[in-house]
């Protein structure tokens, strides 16, 4: 089977995470910068660059890299901000978390651009159109509707970052591997990953300013000029990369939701639902995952920010949402003497595996549900079912824009 490589390429991303953040942003023109700015003091605006400009601020003439006083003079309106890497970095690990639902082959390329090799998830072409939609129906809802991404789909990483590219912001390009030839004939130079000023200066010192040159150009030739990377140029102008999606996140320690609540809770029902709903985020990502665990632990934050925690350890290791939530709740219900404001719960003492099969039907008969549902949730995302009992349990998004539960 042909590979169907899918590049999603985040739109403005430091500005899109900050317009989230901050409705006051939004619909503004902004720059985020790699420091603090004093916008009265010249030797900073000097000094200090915009990291990403907002999609208003980019049609208006900001560009990435430009200095603060530059920006400014060609948009005076501009509100520059400093940049916030912890914010970024939760939201990245966020939107690959949300990738590796529907793969397990996801590549970070950056904070704000991963491949991810779809080629059993999405079978055809039409079908990583699909799951490129609902990608994207996921970022709008876990992430922000302000967060937006380009998608590019190709039958490798080369020509899926260049169809990410091709339109933005906001779009969605298939290249098709009888189109590739056209395709990459149409882009320039400077479009392909790689390429960079000196190529190019060395290219044209070769006579070559397009990729058409450069197909014609001897590849013998290009070799003795840029060694391996000669190669690789010669390859590129065809459209041509063999280089796989490298996923090299780390097995996990543990498994974890936390929420703080909106409110104080003081009523034990509640906060034993809300437990149970974080049970059943924390067993979704162990059985994704082919985890199960041997160890759970429960804790809690009171209003006053005092709290606790417990752990119990398993006879027989589990990825079951009502057996983590049953075994938690029994750790903290004797203690819970004043409201609650934050509630958490993670696996730990992982290993690889299922959960054993019972011999009472009853219970082969919830894991032969709990298998179907995982399948819905693979398709649809994890909001996709709840219990009957949950009903009215949601995690509701801060004021912030950006950030509601915590997955540990």
């Amino acid at each position: 089977m042909d590979r169907i490589i899918m590049h999603i390429d985040m739109n403005s991303y430091f500005a899109s995470v900050e317009q989230q953040a901050n409705p006051f942003l939004r619909g503004k023109p902004i720059g985020v910068s790699g420091k603090s700015f004093d916008p009265s003091r010249a030797d900073q605006a000097q000094r200090t660059i915009v990291a990403t400009a907002s999609v208003e601020a980019k049609r208006l003439g900001v560009k990435t890299a430009m200095s603060t006083w530059e920006a400014r003079r060609i948009c005076p309106s501009l509100i520059i901000i400093p940049g916030d890497p912890e914010k970024y970095s939760e939201i990245t690990a966020r939107f690959n978390a949300i990738y590796r639902d529907y793969t397990d082959q996801v590549e970070p390329a950056s904070v704000d651009e991963s491949y991810l090799d779809v080629t059993h998830a999405a079978r055809d072409y039409f079908g990583a159109m699909m799951l490129a939609q609902t990608i994207r129906a996921r970022l709008a809802e876990e992430c922000g509707e302000r967060i937006t991404a380009s998608v590019g789909i190709g039958p490798n990483k080369l020509i899926a970052k260049l169809a990410a590219g091709s339109h933005k912001p906001n779009g969605l390009t298939v290249v098709r591997p009888e189109a590739v030839l056209d395709f990459v004939g149409s882009c320039e130079l400077e479009d392909i990953s790689g390429i960079g000023r000196r190529t190019q200066e060395h290219l044209a010192d070769l006579g070559i300013f397009t990729v058409e040159q450069l197909r014609r150009y001897p590849r013998e030739l290009l070799v003795q000029e840029f060694k391996s990377w000669g190669w690789w140029l010669h390859e590129a102008a065809f459209g041509r990369d063999d280089s796989p999606v490298a996923s090299s996140e780390a097995a996990p320690k543990s498994v974890g939701h936390s929420y703080t609540m909106p409110r104080d809770l003081d009523d034990p029902r509640d906060i034993k639902r809300q437990l149970l709903a974080l049970a059943d985020k924390v067993a979704w990502r162990l059985r994704r995952d082919g985890l199960v665990a041997r160890s759970v632990s429960a804790y809690v934050r009171f209003g006053d920010l005092g709290g606790f925690g417990r752990e119990h350890r398993f006879a027989e290791p589990t990825s079951d949402g009502a057996k983590l939530a049953e075994i938690g709740w029994s750790l903290i219900k004797n203690d819970l003497d004043h409201p609650v404001r934050l509630i958490g719960i993670t696996a730990s003492q992982l290993c690889t595996g299922a959960e054993a099969r019972s011999l009472f039907k009853k219970e082969q008969r919830l894991l032969s549900a709990t298998s179907a549902l995982d399948k819905i949730q693979s398709r649809y995302g994890s909001g996709s079912w709840t219990r009957a009992s949950l009903l009215g349990v949601e995690f509701k998004t801060r004021s912030s824009g950006w950030h509601y539960d915590h997955e540990l």
